[in-house]
Parts: C-alpha cells; structure tokens; sequence
C-alpha cells in the first residue's frame, strides 16, 4: 500500500501495488466513537433530533437506528479523583418501583450511583458499598433528605461518621404541612419558628431556637391534644394533626440539623444535589418525554458519567 492523494473530505486514500485498487482505511472503533459522541449529544441537551441527523445527511429514523446499540450499555462511574470529605445523598424516582440512588461530593463531583426498585435499607447498603469502592471510606459527614432507611444504613456503614439533615428538606415539609397562611395562632408562630431556621449562623442562634421551640411546646401541650369524633364512624382523631406532624418533624430533625456548626465547610442542605444534578436530569426526562423507563436510565447513568468527565477536565 502506498499514499495516493486524498478524498474531497481530505481522509488519506491508498493504492494497491499488486491490484492497483485504491480506497482509504476504515476504522470502525473511531466510527463508533463518533456516532456514541453523537448520541449523547442528543441524549443529554436540547439538541433536536432533526438538526443532527441534518449535520450527519442521514434521516432522524436512520440516526435512531444508529443509536439502538447504545441504549442497553453497561454506564459505569469513573474512578473517583475528589477529596470525598462530604457525601451527600439523594435518589430520584423515575416511575413507580425504579428510582436512582446518587451520591455526590461536596464539589458537585458524582461519586456514584445505583439503580433500584425503592429507596430502603437494602438498596442504601448497596449505594454506601459502590461509594467505599470508589475509594470514599471515611467521609467528614454525611448530609441527606433522613429518609428512614437510609438512615438505617448510614448506621450501619458509617457508623462514627456525622449526619447532616438538609435543612431545605425540613423547612420545604413544614411549609406544606402549616400552608403559607396558618389560621390559627398556633400554626402562625410556628411558621414562623421554621422560617427562621434559614438564618441561624451560630450555636448561641440555636440555643435560642430551641429555646423558642420548647415554649411553643409547653404553650400548645394541651392545645395539640384536643381530639374531635367522626360523626359517621364515632372514632375520635386529633383536631390539629398537621401541627402535630410538625412537631414530630422538627423534633425528630433537631439532633441532625445543625451539624453544620459543629464541622467547618460543610453544606447545611443537599441542593448541589437537588438543584444541581437532579434537577437537570428531571428536565432532559422532560425534553425527552416518552421514553422507555431502561431508556431513562441510560439518560441518567450517561448524564452522571458526563458531569464526573467535565468536573474533572476542570
């Protein structure tokens, strides 16, 4: 094989010395990688399916046909670079019985993440071992939505390591449960206890929350008791259950809320998280609307995958 010239698209072409037939070299790992460049271009922005298949000279339902054997490939994590002194965990529900677990640092940077049925201890355990292979074994704290298995499981993987209740989690319930306008006295002054979690930045701050909040208590005790009976049933059930609710959230939530102050540089909410990977991958479900649920998945592991090769290349 000799040089002989090249194409109008400027590829090398050969020529035989023995048959005298020229042609160029196919190369079809660098034509796969192409096509999978393309696909995820389409898969993980707004780019329409019509402008690439425009780029490529081809038609969409050609383009499509070229992308079926990508759908169903095993999207792994990269071997994790970050320092892994934050993890902070959060899933998102795809449809009912699948939901994917994700685990994040506090740079932003995905650690890892693992396809389940439902968000409980099990598949918890399973998340916590990915992240400990990806290197993260002893993390500074923890910071979660405390969804009861997963608190389960952070006591059993990490059982000395700090935990962070998000607090935009906390207040976000509270405020659905109370309503912006409470009705009643009671409702009014705990709102406004729960808006003022935001602005604590100190532990005399906290002090004096609690202190706030165990007043409402007292003031309330009986209050919260009262019962009223069903006419129909004639069973009786508390009056003021929302409040109570309430009360059981910020109780349960206080031993874990304010982490924060105890270890310097660490996040009070999971909304990198939240806002920052979630929210983008809820959105690219939406701009591909009618997707497959194996074919959501695909569009979440790569998404994952993506965001870890560009926080790196940074």
């Amino acid at each position: 094989m000799i040089y002989w010239g090249k194409t109008k698209k400027g590829q090398q072409r050969f020529r035989c010395n023995k048959c005298f037939k020229t042609g160029i070299k196919k190369r079809p790992d660098q034509r796969n990688r192409r096509i999978e460049v393309l696909f995820e271009r389409w898969l993980l922005s707004t780019e329409t399916l019509e402008r690439l298949a425009h780029i490529r000279n081809t038609k969409p339902g050609a383009l499509l046909k070229l992308f079926d054997k990508f759908w169903n490939e095993e999207i792994n994590p990269i071997p994790y670079q970050g320092d892994g002194k934050v993890l902070l965990i959060d899933g998102i529900i795809l449809e009912r019985n699948c939901c994917i677990l994700i685990a994040i640092d506090g740079d932003g940077i995905p650690i890892t993440w693992n396809s389940c049925l439902r968000e409980n201890f099990g598949s918890w355990i399973r998340l916590f071992e990915l992240v400990k292979k990806q290197g993260v074994a002893n993390p500074s704290c923890i910071v979660s939505d405390a969804q009861k298995g997963l608190i389960q499981a952070t006591r059993w993987a990490f059982p000395h390591i700090p935990h962070q209740r998000c607090m935009t989690h906390v207040v976000r319930l509270a405020q659905a449960w109370l309503t912006r306008n409470p009705k009643i006295l009671a409702g009014q002054e705990l709102l406004l206890l729960v808006k003022s979690l935001y602005g604590i930045e100190t532990k005399e701050q906290v002090n004096i929350f609690k202190k706030e909040f165990n007043n409402w208590l007292e003031k309330y005790h009986d209050f919260l008791k009262e019962k009223s009976i069903s006419l129909e049933t004639k069973r009786p059930w508390y009056t003021h259950r929302k409040l109570r609710a309430v009360r059981s959230l910020i109780l349960g939530a206080i031993p874990n809320l304010f982490t924060f102050l105890e270890i310097p540089n660490i996040p009070r909410t999971t909304n990198k998280l939240e806002g920052g990977v979630n929210s983008p991958i809820k959105a690219l479900i939406r701009h591909h609307r009618g997707m497959k649920i194996q074919h959501r998945q695909s569009l979440v592991f790569r998404f994952l995958r993506a965001r870890q090769k560009r926080k790196y290349q940074h």
